[in-house]
């Protein structure tokens, strides 16, 4: 376990011998398959040896290890989807842990309980707080409520917890406009693209035997999305995608890894699609590997890590021009990028990549190319940066302080 702050600061060490102790606070526990999850995984997995993270969270179960801690708490659905949930936060706990590990910042990951926890946390102890921004959840609340004014109250809501963070990492240049159209501080924001594991996600995983078992003709191109069968990931538009494609004869078969409450409607209208439910995210790469393209609509993604895995498994991707994947992708080499929320650009991106093999070849080699330049290690180097600055400088306060009070008082 961690030595109480006190040890750290009474032994006068550089980083490298004392490490900058990271508290992350997130409302997404790691029993939850999705990009913020994959993304704070990454994290823990790259951090080099002067910066040691420690993710805090609630879940169903208990979990007290070196760099994660969880909380037993009781989950509670979200309006317009029940399947996702968040806790009632156990501040008292959080706060005592987080005291005893010795924190020198706080990395608020998440607006929800527990980035209000972070806050709290974070201000009594006395600690900086840094923000991530990793899903925009008014085009959320908007495209599941219906209700644009419900979009308008969550936009100003965000203000209030990332306005008390001295940095905000965003995940593309698309996201740190939005931020800056909300009034957050252009100068506190700063990009922090997203990496991939190209040995995790990789050509070599293709397998002809799921391609069998997902009933594939010679012919037939498999389209791939992975991801949350939800509508803010503009998957309304893949029935009409599909009719185009069956009305200019293109043989294929859809391929849906994850789930949602977006499923049952895309059941009943797509009768041959294979829908694969959710897959452990060391197992993703498979049926990447085995596709032939992959297809994803969001307008509302701020990153879209999925983008990035499926190119490192040599995926051509076809993505919207509205959000963060377009950033991900190197448009007409790995991929083609669509006008958002238009069915046809789609279909016809699709169409051309399914009639021209010698074309979709050239993508997946570049497709590969292209991931293995996006390295973990390269992508974190901001974020580790600022953990370190803010920690020395945290530091150096204390120890100024110290110092103050260790000095001898004049006398008149």
């Amino acid at each position: 376990r961690s030595r109480r702050p006190a040890d750290d600061r009474a032994s006068g060490g550089c980083l490298s011998e004392n490490p900058a102790r990271v508290a992350v606070f997130t409302d997404n526990d790691f029993a939850k398959v999705n990009g913020v999850t994959t993304v704070l995984s990454a994290v823990l997995q790259y951090a080099p040896p002067d910066v040691r993270p420690r993710i805090y969270t609630h879940s169903e179960a208990a979990a007290d290890l070196p760099d994660y801690f969880a909380v037993r708490a009781r989950g509670i659905g979200l309006p317009f989807y029940r399947e996702m949930k968040i806790y009632l936060p156990r501040v008292r706990t959080l706060l005592k842990q987080t005291r005893a590990d010795g924190a020198d910042l706080v990395h608020l990951t998440t607006p929800g309980p527990i980035g209000l926890t972070a806050l709290y946390v974070a201000s009594t102890l006395g600690v900086p707080v840094i923000g991530s921004f990793h899903t925009d959840l008014g085009s959320y609340a908007r495209m599941l409520s219906g209700w644009h004014w419900l979009e308008r109250c969550m936009r100003e809501y965000l203000r209030w917890p990332y306005g008390r963070c001295e940095r905000i990492f965003v995940p593309s240049r698309a996201t740190g406009a939005m931020l800056v159209d909300e009034r957050i501080d252009p100068a506190r924001i700063a990009v922090w693209v997203r990496g991939v594991d190209t040995e995790k996600f990789s050509p070599a995983h293709r397998s002809q035997q799921l391609r069998k078992g997902w009933g594939l003709a010679p012919d037939d191109v498999a389209l791939l999305y992975v991801g949350r069968l939800s509508r803010e990931k503009g998957l309304a538009l893949v029935p009409d995608i599909d009719a185009r494609l069956r009305r200019a004869g293109i043989a294929r078969r859809w391929i849906f890894v994850g789930d949602g409450p977006y499923r049952r409607p895309l059941e009943r209208r797509l009768r041959r699609a294979i829908f694969m439910g959710t897959v452990p995210h060391r197992e993703v790469a498979v049926p990447m590997a085995s596709a032939d393209l992959f297809v994803f609509p969001s307008c509302t993604d701020t990153a879209g890590n999925v983008v990035l895995e499926a190119q490192a498994c040599g995926l051509p991707v076809i993505v919207s021009d509205r959000g963060g994947p377009q950033e991900n992708t190197r448009p007409d080499v790995s991929g083609r990028v669509c006008r958002g929320a238009d069915s046809e650009d789609f279909a016809r991106a699709i169409i051309d990549l399914a009639r021209d093999r010698d074309r979709r070849r050239a993508m997946s080699t570049a497709a590969r190319a292209y991931g293995l330049r996006r390295r973990w290690e390269d992508a974190l180097a901001p974020l580790y940066g600022a953990y370190r600055e803010v920690a020395a400088r945290v530091r150096g306060a204390h120890g100024a302080a110290a110092a103050a009070q260790c000095s001898p008082r004049s006398t008149s």
